[in-house]
């Protein structure tokens, strides 16, 4: 019983062995996660929903480390070490028996909320779970650069989204096509970090060429949204903390919708890295970028089960 133990607890000391560059970094944390969620394959503690949502748990903190400036070596080195060692877990051990109630009761926690942040570098997603059968965003970014407002995400009902990207452009401008691109990870397998600011563009982003997965809208439509990062309001546009803030004005948008197997392509992104969205006009192409992120913790949490049923 004794070996689990101390496989577990030096693991963890490898990874502090490595001091992170900023204060919210936990990596005992995501070590724990990929232990738990690996040995759950044999062992079976956990129901389905529950191990997704410690998968992604896990995925949020490396994604944290790794947007801190921990070394990806390190990060990747941590998991590589927990996922080996959970391979000769005792699934009867004591203290990693104690460490699954403790996970089971932190998801019982967890998947009791309904709206979620999940803030990055230099954006952030934003996930709602309430009223199941409203069609709006339920996992977005949104971006404005100069007088162009975007957002990307899954919109619709909580049962039934689709991938789509909403984009106004000044002066009633609209693209005729929209394709998204990310990284190939067969053609390359580390990408590129761009720090420069997002903005839309004629030029390709650095860090992307014609050898990377481009996958072109599947459908075009004309809708009409307020794509802003705003606070909520009730119907007479109060927040939560009773200030009013009225409702954001409403505009004609162009929203493209892709195939939601293009998910994958961004669960296999770095966090900090691009993806591209390439708008067509008659005159020539608009690149817009947006971060990878916490892309996949999100989508995770709103498709996991409501306990409040439907």
């Amino acid at each position: 019983m004794k070996k689990c133990r101390t496989l577990l607890a030096l693991l963890l000391m490898t990874a502090l062995s490595h001091p992170a560059t900023a204060q919210d970094v936990s990596l005992d944390t995501m070590v724990k996660r990929q232990f738990v969620t690996a040995a759950n394959t044999r062992c079976q503690w956990f129901d389905g929903p529950t191990a997704l949502a410690l998968k992604a748990g896990m995925l949020q903190t490396r994604n944290s480390a790794l947007n801190h400036g921990v070394a990806p070596d390190i990060v990747y080195g941590a998991l590589s070490k927990a996922k080996t060692a959970a391979a000769r877990a005792d699934c009867r051990n004591p203290a990693l028996l104690a460490e699954v109630e403790t996970m089971k009761g932190a998801y019982k926690g967890f998947v009791t909320h309904n709206r979620l942040t999940l803030p990055g570098l230099r954006a952030q997603w934003q996930a709602d779970r309430t009223q199941m059968r409203d069609e709006k965003w339920r996992l977005v970014q949104y971006q404005q650069t100069g007088d162009v407002a975007l957002a990307i995400g899954l919109y619709g009902t909580l049962t039934r989204q689709t991938l789509s990207v909403m984009v106004q452009f000044p002066d009633g401008r609209q693209p005729y096509a929209a394709r998204l691109i990310v990284r190939d990870p067969y053609y390359r397998s580390n990408g590129l970090i761009n720090r420069e600011a997002y903005a839309v563009s004629a030029r390709m982003p650095a860090g992307f060429s014609t050898y990377d997965l481009s996958v072109p809208a599947m459908q075009r439509r004309q809708t009409s949204i307020a794509l802003t990062d705003a606070p909520r309001v009730n119907l007479a546009g109060f927040t939560v903390e009773g200030k009013y803030a009225g409702h954001q004005a409403k505009r004609d948008t162009v929203r493209f919708d892709f195939p939601m197997r293009t998910t994958t392509a961004i669960a296999r992104l770095d966090p900090r890295e691009d993806i591209v969205v390439a708008f067509d006009f008659d005159t020539g192409t608009q690149y817009a970028r947006f971060e990878a992120g916490d892309f996949v913790p999100g989508l995770v949490f709103v498709t996991l089960p409501s306990p409040y049923g439907n």
